[in-house]
C-alpha cells in the first residue's frame, strides 16, 4: 500500500461489506455496489449516460457532491482519488499491499496491449464505483428525503458515449455546476473539470521532472489535470481543440467495425491483433482529450483526470455489448509482452490470471477475467444490454446488435429480405507500427487529397523503456474509407486504386506536435484492401464481410507504404 490503511468512511454498512469483513481481509475487498438490485428479478441499476444523468436532479446532486468529497480525501488514504487513480500509472507504488514484482517493469498495474485490457479495467472501475458510492450514501443521509435515499441506492457511475457523440460532454468544461443540497440550490466548483493535486510540487521521486520521457516530465509540473492545454498559457485547457481532435478520429466508424468485424475475443480486445479493436479507439480518445500536453494522453497520468472514469466506463459498456453479441467468445492464452507492476514480461495471460491488485469480497481471492466476466457479479448493468429482461442468449445478441446498428451505423442499408441480400464493395486501410518506434507517443494521420485528417492512428507506447519485450510489439488498426472515396464509384476497382494512389497520404507527429519523416517510424506499414460486403436483412444482423483483396500498389514506393 502506498501510504496507510484506508480511513475513508464507506457509507451505510449495507452498501457493500461490513467493517468486520474489511478488517479481517488480507487484501482490500472489491465487491462492487449491490444496493438497488431487484430481489425478485435480479435486475441491477444501470450505469447511465452522463447526458441523461445530469437531468436527474437528485442523483446528479449526489454524484457531484460525492465527487467533491472523493477528491478531498487526503492523498495518504488508500481510498483517496489520488491513490485509486494512481493504480493505473504513476506514482508506481504498491496499492492494497499488492507489492511490486522485482522481475517486472516498474510501471502501473494497468494492462494495455494484451488480452487482459478489457477485463482488468472492470474491477478497477468497480473499486472506483464502490468508493464513490460510499460518499453518495453518506451524503444522501443528510437530506431527510426518501427521494435522495432511493437515488443513492440506485446510483452507479455514468459513462460518456464518445462513439455516438464525439465531443466532450459540455458539463465537463464548466467551472461551476448547479446542484440541490440539503440547504437549497447552490453553484459549486465542478469536480468534473479537473483534479487538483493536494501536495504540490509533486514528489520528485514519484513524479520526476527529469530522467524520464518528455511528456511525463512536463505533466509532473502541473498542479491540476489539463485537457489539450495551451503550452504558451500555463494551466489553460482548450476543450474546443479537444473537440476538433475528437471529430477527426472516426470513432463511430471504428467502433462499428469492431462490433461487426471482430468476432473473436483476441481481435476485439487488443490492438496487438490485426483489424479493428476496442483498444485502439480507446487510445484515440485518450490522445484527443489530452492533446499534446494533457494528462489523458499519457497512460501514466490519465486516471487523475475525472473524464478518464467517464471514458473507461464507456469502454466497459462497449465491451459488455460485444460480450452480449458474442457470448461464447472468451480469452485464450497469449504472451504478455509488456508486463505490469506485478506481471513479468513473457508471462502467459490467461482467463485465470490474477487482475492485480484487485481482490474479491472475501479479501483473499484475486479477481480474474473468469470471475469478472459478467457485470452482474459487480451489481451494475447498462440499458443497452437488457440481460435481466432478455435471458435467452441468442435473443439478447440480436437485441444488442440492433442497438449497435442504431447507435453506430445509422446510414447502413438493410435489404428487408432473408433471401435476397445486396452486395457492395467496401474499402479500408490498415495501419501498423512498432509500439516503441519513436521512443514516445506518436500519431500517424491519414489524409485525403491533402485535406484535414480522415483518420488518426495513435501509438501509446509502454510508460517506460524497460517495458519488457515491447520493442517487438506491433500495434494495428483498420479504418473504413467510405467517406474518403465517396466521389468515386467504390465498385470500380481501377478508379478507386487510381484515386487513392493520387490522394491518400500520411504524416507522423510526436507527442509535442513535431513532424517526423515516415522513414523514421520503424515497422510502419500502410496498406489498402477491399472486400465484398453482403448487407444484412434487418437491424438484428451485421453485414457479412468477404475475403480481403489487398492493393499494395496504392501505397508501395512511399515511405511507410506496403511492400508489393
Amino acid at each position: 500500500m502506498l501510504f496507510g490503511k484506508a480511513t475513508t468512511p464507506l457509507g451505510l454498512a449495507t452498501l457493500l461489506l461490513t467493517f468486520v469483513d474489511i478488517i479481517q481481509a488480507s487484501y482490500y475487498p472489491v465487491g462492487g455496489v449491490h444496493t438497488g438490485v431487484n430481489e425478485k428479478t435480479g435486475a441491477r441499476p444501470a450505469r447511465r449516460d452522463i447526458l441523461d444523468l445530469q437531468n436527474d436532479v437528485p442523483t446528479w446532486s449526489l454524484y457531484i457532491q460525492a465527487l467533491i468529497a472523493f477528491q478531498q480525501v487526503p492523498e495518504d488514504d488508500s481510498l483517496s482519488w489520488f491513490q485509486i487513480a494512481g493504480i493505473h500509472g504513476r506514482p508506481y507504488y504498491s496499492w492494497g499491499d499488492v507489492n511490486w514484482n522485482p522481475d517486472a517493469p516498474k510501471i502501473g498495474y494497468c494492462t494495455h496491449g494484451d488480452v487482459l485490457f478489457p477485463t482488468w479495467h472492470r474491477p478497477y472501475l468497480a473499486l472506483y464505483e464502490q468508493a464513490l458510492a460510499g460518499h453518495v450514501q453518506s451524503i444522501a443521509s443528510t437530506y431527510n428525503d426518501d427521494t435522495y435515499t432511493s437515488a443513492a441506492a440506485n446510483f452507479r457511475i455514468p459513462y460518456w458515449d464518445w462513439a455516438a457523440f464525439p465531443t466532450l460532454p459540455p458539463i465537463v468544461n464548466d467551472a461551476t455546476v448547479q446542484i440541490n443540497t440539503p440547504s437549497g440550490t447552490q453553484n459549486v466548483a465542478n469536480p468534473l473539470l479537473l483534479y487538483k493535486f493536494q501536495q504540490f510540487p509533486l514528489n520528485e521521486t514519484w513524479f520526476p521532472t527529469r530522467g524520464t520521457n518528455r511528456a511525463d516530465e512536463d505533466l509532473a509540473q502541473d498542479p491540476t489535470t489539463l485537457r489539450c492545454p495551451d503550452k504558451e498559457v500555463q494551466g489553460t485547457s482548450q476543450p474546443d481543440e479537444a473537440n476538433d481532435y475528437m471529430n477527426s478520429e472516426g470513432l463511430m466508424s471504428s467502433i462499428y467495425s469492431m462490433f461487426s468485424k471482430s468476432k473473436v475475443y483476441y481481435n476485439m480486445a487488443t490492438q496487438v491483433s490485426p483489424g479493428p479493436s476496442l483498444e485502439n479507439p480507446h487510445g484515440a480518445v485518450h490522445v484527443a482529450v489530452g492533446g499534446d500536453y494533457g494528462h489523458m494522453s499519457q497512460l501514466s497520468y490519465a486516471a487523475f483526470d475525472p473524464i478518464f472514469w467517464l471514458h473507461h466506463t464507456n469502454v466497459d459498456r462497449l465491451f459488455t455489448m460485444w460480450q452480449a453479441i458474442y457470448p461464447d467468445e472468451w480469452i485464450l492464452p497469449e504472451s504478455d509482452m509488456i508486463g505490469t507492476f506485478t506481471i513479468v514480461p513473457g508471462s502467459s495471460d490467461t482467463s485465470a490470471a490474477p487482475l492485480t491488485p484487485f481482490y474479491q469480497a472475501d479479501g483473499e481471492t484475486p479477481w480474474t477475467s473468469d470471475a469478472a466476466r459478467y457485470t452482474s457479479t459487480f451489481g451494475y448493468s447498462y440499458d443497452s444490454v437488457p440481460d435481466a429482461i432478455i435471458t435467452n442468449p441468442a435473443e439478447l445478441s440480436s437485441n444488442v446488435t440492433a442497438t449497435v446498428n442504431s447507435l453506430y451505423n445509422p446510414g447502413r442499408t438493410f435489404t428487408g429480405s432473408k433471401q435476397k441480400r445486396d452486395e457492395t464493395r467496401e474499402w479500408s486501410v490498415a495501419v501498423q507500427a512498432l509500439s516503441t518506434a519513436l521512443g514516445e507517443r506518436f500519431t500517424v494521420r491519414l489524409h485525403n487529397d491533402g485535406s484535414s485528417p480522415i483518420a488518426s492512428f495513435h501509438v501509446l507506447p509502454p510508460p517506460v523503456a524497460d517495458g519488457g519485450n515491447a520493442t517487438h510489439l506491433t500495434y494495428h488498426h483498420e479504418f473504413a474509407l467510405v467517406e474518403a472515396i465517396k466521389s468515386v464509384d467504390a465498385a470500380n476497382v481501377e478508379d478507386v486504386v487510381d484515386y487513392l494512389k493520387a490522394n491518400l497520404s500520411w504524416s507522423i507527429e510526436t507527442s509535442n506536435g513535431t513532424v517526423v519523416p515516415a522513414e523514421q517510424v520503424e515497422g510502419l506499414i500502410i496498406c489498402v484492401h477491399d472486400e465484398i460486403v453482403t448487407h444484412p436483412a434487418d437491424q438484428t444482423e451485421f453485414p457479412v464481410y468477404g475475403t480481403k483483396t489487398l492493393h499494395p500498389e496504392i501505397t508501395s514506393g512511399k515511405p511507410g507504404g506496403a511492400i508489393s
